[in-house]
């Protein structure tokens, strides 16, 4: 009778799941309450929970009960998912994806996994969610690697079918592809890029050069100056790498952050000459070291092959855990969570620099303000001046123009205000000695 009991437990709990009527993230009801409604002791009904755990359909809250960890139906689109600002919660979240990893899946500790595009698992995860975002691609071309420097130095390292050497960068740009250019001496050219984009009559010349094995370029919410180049710049750039055989690679590190969700380098591309970067770290925790990268044929083999010699295996753990933290959706959760939070930020920065009133150009980011010093004659004043600003001098990959820098939403409207009475002492300081 009471293995009865336990199996119509379990039966009850997955119909009401794979049926929608427990959704993910609900309750389960407590062993005493299912205790009551089954007849049976508070044992029982502990081991069907238990066992309703080791099968993925839950999961556990020390001190608070269990809950649905994965929805079964076909169909997750019309699931409400509830959000927080509390970014704490991302972690706590994935911190339960992990121990749910961990338990029977001893092979992932003991064995190594012969599949060097990575965990296949996770892949068929990223690869739905890239489809969410309308970036679609066939398994086979997804390729996971251990962080997004891991991927860059790869590429930088192989030869590509265009067999040339250079590598194109924009300035300012992410700092690591510029140490990764001067730590190993490549060849590279550098363009200007503002928060207005770049001049594309110089990428032409560039390209035409004939030497650009590829532009590296952050096209969407580009660090460090958070612009994102419009559909119509993306088709000429793209026009213009398949006249000169130059190959893109796309770094979409704040994808998740576009609410718009703007088509990618990738989707517009037709001739197989952009490589598609996705990193997990911003959207998550910097620890994550995980990146998706979507591969040319070309360039597939050849870059699994350097993967092999540099990294036999990447964290089956963390890629497992990675997976069960977007199946059970709460990747997307936490997703909603950030943008929310981001967009109130910048509305937020954007109407104390208008109350400011600044005599600077000011354009709101994902994680600050960035002033754009152009305009001033000098900025030397502003160095010494003890506010808390960032001039991006390692995003440039020789000496830094001085050209922009960013005041962190923390503390910004009191950082505001002591900018500007900075600036007009200066300016008043320019007006006694120029009378």
């Amino acid at each position: 009778m009471t293995k009865a009991k336990y199996q119509s437990i379990i039966d009850k709990i997955i119909k009401d799941i794979q049926k929608g009527r427990l959704a993910t993230g609900q309750k389960i009801p407590s062993v005493r309450r299912l205790a009551e409604r089954y007849r049976c002791s508070k044992d029982t009904a502990q081991k069907a929970l238990t066992e309703l755990k080791y099968q993925k359909y839950i999961y556990a809250v020390p001190k608070s009960g269990y809950y649905v960890l994965e929805n079964h139906q076909e169909s997750k689109q019309d699931l409400e998912l509830p959000v927080t600002d509390d970014r704490h919660q991302a972690y706590e979240d994935f911190r339960l994806c992990v121990n749910e990893t961990l338990i029977g899946r001893e092979n992932y500790l003991f064995n190594y996994y012969p599949q060097q595009e990575g965990l296949e698992e996770l892949r068929k995860s990223v690869q739905q969610l890239l489809l969410d975002s309308a970036v679609y691609t066939s398994l086979d071309r997804l390729v996971l690697t251990s962080g997004t420097q891991q991927a860059l130095y790869i590429l930088s390292q192989i030869d590509f079918p265009n067999q040339k050497e250079t590598i194109l960068v924009e300035q300012p740009t992410y700092h690591r592809i510029n140490d990764l250019l001067l730590a190993q001496d490549l060849p590279y050219e550098t363009i200007e890029r503002t928060p207005q984009g770049i001049d594309l009559q110089q990428l032409e010349e560039i390209f035409q050069s004939g030497k650009i094995k590829f532009f590296y370029t952050i096209p969407r919410f580009h660090y460090p100056l958070g612009h994102s180049y419009s559909r119509k710049e993306k088709e000429e750039i793209l026009r213009l790498a398949r006249l000169y055989h130059v190959y893109i690679v796309e770094d979409d590190y704040l994808s998740d952050f576009d609410s718009r969700r703007e088509l990618t380098f990738h989707y517009l591309d037709d001739c197989q000459q952009v490589i598609y970067i996705k990193s997990f770290s911003t959207s998550l925790f910097p620890a994550l070291r995980i990146t998706a990268l979507l591969l040319p044929p070309g360039i597939k083999e050849t870059f699994i092959a350097y993967k092999s010699a540099v990294d036999y295996d990447s964290n089956l753990i963390m890629q497992k855990a990675l997976s069960l933290y977007i199946d059970s959706l709460m990747f997307e959760k936490n997703r909603l969570a950030l943008l929310q939070l981001q967009e109130r930020e910048a509305e937020r920065a954007q109407q104390l620099a208008d109350q400011a009133q600044l005599a600077l150009p000011v354009y709101p980011t994902k994680d600050g303000l960035l002033l754009d010093l152009r305009p001033l004659p000098s900025v030397s004043a502003l160095k010494h001046s003890g506010l808390p600003l960032d001039f991006f001098e390692t995003s440039y990959a020789s000496d830094c123009p001085y050209h922009y820098a960013k005041l962190a939403y923390d503390g910004l409207e009191e950082n505001l205000e002591k900018l500007k009475n900075r600036m007009l002492i200066l300016d008043e300081y320019k007006k006694a000695k120029n009378p």
